[in-house]
């Protein structure tokens, strides 16, 4: 069992707890915008290839 001093130090930083999730939220974002554009880009070269 551990005793309070055993424990880690609780992050102080974040001093309303939806902040934490604020650069998981970007990070998804962007993850997502840049699988999109990916996605955009290559099905406009296929398009691009077929119709040349």
């Amino acid at each position: 069992m551990q005793t309070l001093e055993d424990r880690p130090p609780t992050p102080r930083r974040f001093p309303h707890p939806w902040r934490r999730y604020g650069r998981l939220v970007a990070t998804n974002f962007l993850r997502g915008a840049s699988y999109a554009c990916g996605t955009g880009v290559i099905g406009f070269a296929v398009w691009w290839a077929q119709n040349r």
